[in-house]
């Protein structure tokens, strides 16, 4: 016997597995344990960036103060500037769940981020497409997503993101006032991550195109406008206040820091990318198909392209809203194109090994998290080499490289300079990146100017060398991640 999996009615033969197959929640929930179980398993992956460090500690640090800092308590070399942190919501969220579970808090709240994102993608593919197409343009997601899936405030915004985006298509669709429960979405956006100016850009895109293309343009302005008044106040409803909404505009200006963050650079594509995957396959069915698309929705999806390809951290946007901008006109054009009879369907042996994979996959993420997920040595925790200093009697000020901060912050040791590059700025980056790359006057002005008595660095840095040649610097720790120097008295 065939089992279709496109949810029509069953008859008394099925057994209740196959009845509950033909409901779409079995499937979305199906689809989401498993992907969360995924997510469990590979824990540690989801915590090998190092800003992670810094924001589980700012999380705990208003946690322990109850209050939003004004200014920045972590660092020596900007300590007490103005610093409002404008992903604190997400910051105590991660510095919750580190210190109630460990390790194993961020990976869970960021397994289960990531996998309520896709589920409600999913659920809103399912009402254009069979469930093949529908899963299929969910993985491609999750490929444009999975560079940059990291227990890290972004993560955690995403649910709110598929939400905000989905509602709002469907408002357009329905030619209705998207809802007003909407402005709580935006409301936790705005105090979880600073991409929630992009859904009040995405509102105001899609308030324009229902001023241009519905019939009485006036009324669709009457419709639209209190709800974008609402939606900016909202956005403003955070401890940075207006310049929370100003914030992204100032970090894209910061041309020289951008320029050195990985995460900021353009897709390398001498290598295999998720989104020339992505690309590739969407390109492929549109041509393929001939699919016609609004010109307002691919106006907007030029932009989302221009975005990825500028850099990688932004195919996560690529990735989960040109579905969700697209799938209300591609969605009826697939259907018309696919013929009934190549629908895929599944026999029961299937069925049961998809639930029995997944139920197995499920309950060993469980095992997993409660036996707990510890962290020793890695390329962004250099514990051993700290310790070292510490046997060796350093002390004061530290030298570290970028990419320590972090972990420096983490363990209670105020850093010359880590991952928030929007509180050191421009000049101070790159002052700091000469000193790192080997530049000796500039080096030896920020060891008199911040009194430096240590250094950790990853041993490629021309800094190194440099340390090696001056007087009184010792060597008191190496690996293959970080070497540690003091200076001696």
């Amino acid at each position: 016997m065939k089992l279709n999996t496109t949810w029509t009615e069953t008859n008394s033969a099925e057994t209740p597995l196959e009845q509950l197959a033909t409901r779409q929640w079995f499937w979305l929930a199906l689809f989401g344990i498993s992907l969360f179980a995924i997510l469990a398993l590979i824990g540690a992956r989801l915590l090998g960036d190092p800003d992670t460090l810094w924001h589980i500690a700012a999380g705990k640090w208003m946690l322990a103060h109850r209050t939003v800092p004004a200014t920045d308590p972590f660092s020596f070399s900007f300590y007490g500037a103005k610093w409002v942190p404008h992903e604190w919501m997400a910051e105590v969220i991660l510095g919750a769940s580190h210190a109630w579970l460990g390790w194993t808090g961020p990976v869970l709240v960021t397994a289960l981020a990531a996998s309520v994102t896709l589920t409600v993608l999913l659920r809103f593919l399912l009402r254009y497409v069979e469930p093949l197409h529908a899963f299929t343009g969910a993985v491609l997601t999750f490929l444009t997503l999975v560079q940059h899936l990291l227990a890290r405030p972004h993560t955690l915004a995403w649910p709110l993101m598929a939400i905000w985006a989905a509602h709002l298509v469907l408002a357009r669709e329905q030619g209705k006032r998207p809802s007003l429960w909407l402005l709580l979405v935006m409301l936790a956006w705005a105090n979880l991550h600073g991409s929630f100016v992009l859904g009040i850009g995405l509102a105001s895109a899609l308030a324009a195109e229902a001023v241009l293309t519905e019939g009485n343009p006036r009324r669709s302005a009457r419709t639209w406008a209190p709800f974008l008044a609402l939606t900016v106040m909202a956005g403003m409803l955070t401890p940075n206040g207006v310049d929370g909404l100003l914030f992204p505009f100032h970090v894209s200006g910061m041309s020289f820091s951008l320029s050195i963050i990985s995460e900021w650079q353009p897709p390398d594509f001498r290598s295999l990318q998720p989104i020339e995957l992505w690309l590739a396959f969407v390109l492929f069915g549109a041509l393929y198909f001939g699919f016609r698309l609004p010109p307002t929705r691919i106006v907007l999806c030029f932009g989302l392209v221009h975005l990825a390809l500028t850099s990688v951290r932004y195919a996560e946007l690529l990735g989960l809203l040109a579905p969700l901008l697209l799938m209300p006109s591609i969605g009826p054009q697939l259907r018309a194109a696919i013929r009934p009879e190549t629908k895929v369907t599944m026999s029961r042996r299937s069925l049961r090994i998809t639930a029995g994979v997944c139920a197995t996959l499920f309950a060993a993420s469980l095992a997993f998290l409660a036996r707990g997920i510890s962290i020793e040595q890695s390329p962004v925790q250099p514990r051993e080499a700290i310790r070292a200093v510490m046997t060796a009697g350093g002390n004061g000020p530290v030298f570290n490289s970028y990419n320590f901060g972090g972990y420096l912050i983490f363990s209670g040791i105020a850093p010359l300079i880590d991952g928030r590059a929007d509180l050191y700025g421009d000049d101070f980056v790159r002052r700091y990146m000469a000193a790192y790359s080997g530049d000796a006057a500039v080096l030896e002005s920020l060891i008199r100017q911040y009194k430096i008595r240590w250094a950790l660095l990853e041993p490629s840095s021309p800094a190194v060398k440099l340390l090696d040649r001056l007087p009184g610097w010792r060597s008191v720790y190496k690996d293959d991640d970080v070497v540690a120097y003091i200076l001696e008295p």
